[in-house]
């Protein structure tokens, strides 16, 4: 009996699901005429009909949404299909599923600055941390999502700010301020006209007061919920919310209109292969049985929780199980493909090998006869083998220039393609010094650490470029210091704050602040620059990134960074530090990279007569160690004690005449230097006397100025007409 209402439950829901049904075939048939740059935004169209009405359908045209997308590089709808693949697996209950591709909306929405689906993007994985039982870290997702929302000022992305942040104080069992956010995301909606929201708001209104143990209002809310659900649309909602129904009906002892609703509930669930919702409608059912004492059918309803959680784990193995098998048919097509060339190379050698044999037998045969019949004969065969071997000579000798001519040629192209790439490096540092002098500016506000941020790690790719080629040709300049080794870390982690927070990431500076090395600090900063990136874009959500120091030897300091990313495998470490090497990262934000960021770590560690060393295995993480020679503490208080702290005065500044002629053309070398080589710019400096104050804080404010980009500044140090006082 209870079988057959079900059954009959099924069949309604799939009549109450044709329209949906109708729309998405027409949508399908669509597919066959619109051009390839349509195809992405129709694909996404089909996934979201999907989501709440068929999961696994919603999941296959996700995926087919994020290849289209991706062919395109449309980068929008690649958000969405990212962010729509995942509510359809979440839909499905596999949650790690749903939060990969989550991460991979927001970390694309990040990267096109694209405001709107960074509130989605936060707003999904707030969603999903409430699946996955973690209120708190939803409400950090909340907090951040909070000012973007505001600015953006989208009543949909309000709405549902205001109820996700509802949902997470429930969890978190603040009743009170739970119905306080949902009852602001029902206002919106109301204004909006979203009768969908209403009917999500209320049924949620609806949870916060069966959680609190006040089932008549809950009933109520549940049962408001349901005269404005739009089945059709929304079978998951319809599901939750006859389930909470059921619930607080049962809660007041009226178990008939309890089971009713209980097995509405399942059925929709079933219909719709929602195997998540029919789990909590059968433990409701189960808790129904219970209470009238039908133990059988209680124990039958248990039995199917259990078998509805084992095909959750199965399915979700079966996924992962093919993930693997394709990857492993993918190697096994290749090691064929490779395996076949190598044993037609093998055929082609013994088959010219044969021939050349065959051919030789049969001419040394022929020649043997002749030579026995008649000795003329002989040698007119004889001119014709040395025609045919000079000719194979002459060809050998050709295709052999040719193979000649031809590496020559490559050899051209490499060093002008490494000409190129310098220049065009060379003149990428202008205008990214710009970008970043404008960073400065109070009128970008909030966008100014973006800015600033971004600006940098281009600068830091570009110079990568160039110094590579200056370690090659031997032609980089150290200028090294004393440098507290904490200060040093402290300002390479602030540079890459962003991507650390974009992951959920934490940086640990274990480095005692007694360690002092003797290094280039510009150098050393984008040594940890290049390791800090790299440990950011092979780490998993939520990992930590650690920095240690300690005495290897008298006079060096072993310092490491490590993460608790992927790893890497044996290949990976033999090639890790060789020009234009990549590792293959699990698709997390595609953060960007030249493939010379560790090339460029190994120079400038040699460079200062120390060794870089890498420790890792798959899904192990990684540990860069390098060693740097051990500076001393009291010559590194010095230097800082050295750098005047005072404001220097219009009158104290001022140079005479003498002071210019004495200079010589010193100013007219420093004007033509670019500000980026500050190297040569302090290199300059250095032929300037010591002993002089005048000159000692000249040359201060040309360095303060160069270090600001303060082009205006520094011109107008150098030019004796102009030359002013530093501002206080």
């Amino acid at each position: 009996m209870r079988r057959a209402i079900q059954v009959g439950l099924v069949l309604s829901f799939l009549v109450i699901c044709s329209p949906v049904s109708a729309q998405v075939d027409s949508l399908i048939q669509a597919l066959a005429t619109v051009s390839a740059e349509e195809k992405p935004g129709l694909l996404n169209d089909i996934t979201w009909k999907l989501r709440n009405v068929d999961a696994n359908r919603a999941i296959q045209y996700g995926l087919m949404a994020v290849e289209a997308a991706e062919n395109q590089e449309d980068g929008y709808n690649l958000i969405k299909a990212y962010s729509f693949t995942g509510v359809a697996y979440r839909n499905r209950g596999f949650y790690l599923q749903a939060l990969d591709y989550y991460t991979q909306g927001l970390e694309l929405a990040l990267e096109l600055d694209d405001r709107e689906q960074q509130c989605y993007g936060y707003i999904n994985l707030a969603n999903l941390h409430l699946y996955l039982g973690s209120p708190e870290e939803s409400e950090r997702y909340l907090k951040s999502l909070q000012p973007i929302a505001e600015e953006v000022g989208n009543p949909n992305i309000l709405g549902y700010s205001y109820l996700n942040y509802g949902r997470t104080l429930l969890a978190l069992k603040r009743h009170e301020e739970a119905l306080e956010y949902i009852r602001q995301s029902l206002e919106v909606r109301r204004a909006t006209g979203n009768l969908e929201g209403q009917s999500v708001c209320t049924k949620y209104i609806g949870d916060v007061y069966l959680d609190a143990k006040n089932y008549r209002l809950a009933q109520r809310a549940y049962e408001e919920a349901l005269a404005t659900t739009n089945f059709e649309y929304d079978i998951d909602l319809f599901s939750s919310t006859t389930n909470g129904l059921a619930q607080a009906l049962l809660h007041q002892g009226e178990w008939s209109p309890a089971k009713r609703n209980a097995l509405k509930s399942l059925a929709s669930a079933e219909g719709s292969d929602f195997i998540l919702r029919a789990k909590e409608a059968s433990e409701t059912l189960a808790d129904i049985a219970n209470h009238e004492q039908e133990y059988q059918e209680a124990d039958k309803y248990r039995q199917a929780v259990i078998d509805y959680q084992n095909k959750l784990a199965l399915e979700d193995l079966q996924l992962m199980s093919d993930r693997f098998n394709f990857q492993l048919q993918a190697a096994e097509i290749q090691y064929d493909k490779e395996r076949q060339a190598i044993q037609y190379g093998r055929w082609l050698i013994l088959a010219v090998a044969g021939g050349i044999v065959i051919i030789l037998a049969i001419l040394f045969g022929a020649w043997y006869m002749m030579y026995r019949r008649r000795e003329a004969y002989q040698q007119k065969l004889l001119e014709v083998v040395q025609a045919q071997k000079d000719e194979l000579e002459d060809r050998v000798a050709e295709r052999t220039k040719e193979l000649i001519d031809k590496n020559a040629k490559m050899k051209r192209l490499s060093r002008y393609k490494e000409e190129l790439t310098h220049m065009i490096a060379h003149d990428l540092k202008n205008p990214l010094n710009i970008i970043l002098g404008l960073s400065d500016d109070p009128k970008w506000g909030r966008k100014a650490q973006s800015m600033k941020e971004a600006g940098q790690t281009m600068l830091q790719m570009v110079t990568n470029m160039l110094d590579v080629q200056k370690f090659e040709e031997a032609k980089m300049q150290l200028d090294s210091s004393h440098l507290r080794l904490v200060d040093v870390v402290e300002k390479a982690g602030g540079q890459v704050d962003l991507l650390v927070q974009a992951k959920s990431l934490v940086l640990h500076n274990q480095v005692s602040k007694d360690w002092v090395v003797y290094a280039d600090e510009s150098l050393l900063i984008r040594i940890f620059l290049n390791l800090f990136t790299n440990a950011i874009k092979y780490s998993n959500l939520g990992g930590s990134i650690t920095v240690g120091a300690e005495l290897k030897t008298e006079g060096w300091l072993a310092i490491s960074v490590a993460d608790e990313g992927q790893g890497m495998d044996e290949t990976s470490r033999n090639h890790i530090f060789d020009k234009y090497f990549q590792t293959k990262a699990r698709k997390s934000g595609k953060t960007r990279s030249t493939g010379l960021g560790l090339t460029f770590c190994q120079m400038a560690v040699e460079a200062h007569g120390g060794v870089i060393e890498v420790a890792s295995a798959p899904e192990q993480g990684t540990r860069f160690t390098l060693t740097l020679p051990q500076g001393d503490v009291s010559s590194c208080y010095q230097e800082k004690a050295e750098v005047p702290r005072v404001s220097i005065s219009q009158d104290a500044l001022t140079l005479s005449p003498d002071d210019w002629q004495q200079l010589g053309d010193l100013p007219e070398r420093l004007r033509n230097t670019p500000l980026y080589e500050a190297g040569i710019i302090r290199a300059l400096l250095q032929e300037i006397s010591e002993g002089n104050a005048t000159f000692a804080e000249w040359k201060e404010e040309i360095i303060k100025a160069a270090l600001h980009w303060n082009e205006e500044r520094y011109q107008q140090l150098l030019t004796p007409e102009s030359a002013p006082a530093k501002t206080n």
